[in-house]
């Protein structure tokens, strides 16, 4: 699939960039599953937050 081979491409970015790549993820979810879909967002948003901010700067 096109989203999976781009997801690992991203993936393989963030390494390069020394992103931690659990701060990337692709979850199928169908539109009819809402709690589904909640309960996924909330786990995503708790694993950001103990991952914290993110240890790097863009210069210009």
């Amino acid at each position: 699939m096109r989203c999976q081979t781009v997801i690992e491409e991203t993936r393989e970015i963030l390494r390069l960039l020394g992103i931690d790549e659990r701060r990337l993820r692709l979850k199928w979810i169908s539109a009819s599953e809402g709690a589904a879909f909640a309960a996924e967002i909330h786990d995503f948003v708790e694993q950001l937050k103990t991952l914290g901010k993110p240890e790097y700067t863009i210069e210009n």
